[in-house]
């Protein structure tokens, strides 16, 4: 059988959802025999009744996945219904979740009957085959906050099916692929046993084998983020589960350009320059329609230059028709770098506040081009005692005898 994750549409964050989607599910219904789709459908809790109307459009559309496939629901040990129709099976994710007692916005379509709502159900998708009947058993948990995950992952005690190709699907943070995100749950938290993986949640694809759990996650198919990694191309996997082999296949959306310039001690005018250089170039690709373009400017500005400097309103301005363009500036003046360095050198090195006190007058009368002719390193520390004792004329005299 073969299976589709499609995932993350964010239907409803701008123009670009509801198309890239659509066309995501509507080429994984001619290719595939299922639909899987983990989480983050919508953009928002409660989407409005426009993103509502183009959502039935694109579930309707993408209805209908595998010839001779039907879809057995189970809400518990007893068959709940069928279906022939082979809706898309999904999942709600972060975006969707709701406090407990309020409907999301994924069992709303599920009761509309524009897709299968998975969160706590088994999903049996069958195909006969010959003389045999094929069969894929999916299991899924909606998303919960990333501290609960692995206790929820315990409490709901997932178990794979006997005499069927068994999917898990979740819609998380992972540890192996987010290590910065302490709360996130680990790939050993998963329930054991299942034939395949599917997380949504995560923008980019990914694939994982650990512990022997093979994992997928098919990124959005659209760019919300704007990091780097949103810059390959966006679409769904498709995984045969005779073969056991994986397949990304690409959609057509908008193109997304990722640029970082680092400075260092550099003028405004170097900046802007630089900047221009960079958008001039994008602009002038063969582009099928103007695309995303983040660009982060880091680094030092030259002394006594602050970010405000670096004014890109014009700039901005000039390529609003061309580009649809996030601008993020990360400079600082070369003297802050300095102060931050050695502030954070001082931490490191675990000096007393005194200790620090007297690095910082040294710092100040170098910064001030005192040489170490004119006020020796003795005579220093010398100053800096006699200022921290209040002695303000005694100091001020040693200053004069340097």
């Amino acid at each position: 059988m073969i299976i589709a994750v499609v995932s993350d549409f964010h239907f409803g964050y701008n123009a670009d959802a509801f198309p890239q989607a659509r066309e995501a599910m509507v080429d994984a219904r001619s290719r595939a025999d299922v639909i899987l789709a983990p989480g983050d459908l919508f953009d928002v809790r409660v989407p409005r009744q426009e993103t509502l109307h183009e959502a039935a459009i694109a579930f309707q559309d993408a209805k209908g996945a595998g010839s001779g496939t039907r879809q057995r629901i189970l809400e518990s040990d007893d068959v709940s219904f069928e279906r022939t129709d082979n809706p898309v099976i999904a999942i709600y994710g972060t975006h969707e979740r709701r406090a407990k007692g309020l409907s999301n916005v994924i069992e709303f379509f599920h009761t509309a009957g524009l897709l299968v709502n998975a969160h706590a159900r088994k999903i049996f998708v069958e195909k006969r085959v010959g003389a045999d009947i094929e069969r894929v058993c999916v299991q899924a948990m909606g998303g919960v906050p990333e501290e609960m995950a692995a206790q929820a992952l315990k409490l709901m005690d997932f178990k794979p099916v006997e005499g069927a190709f068994n999917v898990f699907m979740f819609h998380q943070s992972v540890r192996e692929l987010i290590p910065q995100d302490e709360s996130a749950m680990a790939m050993a938290d998963l329930p054991d046993g299942f034939d395949l993986y599917i997380n949504g949640h995560i923008h980019w694809r990914q694939e994982l084998r650990q512990g022997g759990k093979h994992l997928i996650i098919p990124g959005s198919t659209v760019v919300t983020q704007m990091k780097l990694p949103e810059a390959n191309p966006k679409g769904y996997y498709l995984f045969d589960t005779a073969r056991k082999s994986l397949q990304f296949v690409e959609i057509t959306s908008r193109p997304f350009f990722f640029r970082e310039l680092q400075f260092k001690d550099a003028s405004a005018q170097q900046v802007l320059s630089q900047a221009e250089a960079v958008l001039a170039e994008i602009a002038g690709k063969n582009n099928s329609q103007p695309p995303q373009v983040k660009l982060k400017l880091t680094g030092t500005l030259a002394k006594g230059l602050s970010s405000q400097a670096v004014d890109t309103t014009a700039l901005e301005a000039k390529y609003a028709d061309k580009l649809k363009l996030a601008l993020d500036k990360e400079l600082g003046s070369l003297e802050l770098k300095e102060k931050i360095e050695f502030l954070r050198r001082m931490r490191t090195e675990k000096k007393s506040a005194g200790e620090v006190a007297a690095e910082i007058l040294k710092h100040k009368l170098k910064e001030k081009e005192i040489t170490s002719e004119e006020m020796p390193k003795a005579a220093v520390e010398e100053l800096f005692e006699l200022l921290s004792e209040g002695e303000v004329d005694a100091a001020l005299e040693r200053v004069l005898k340097a």
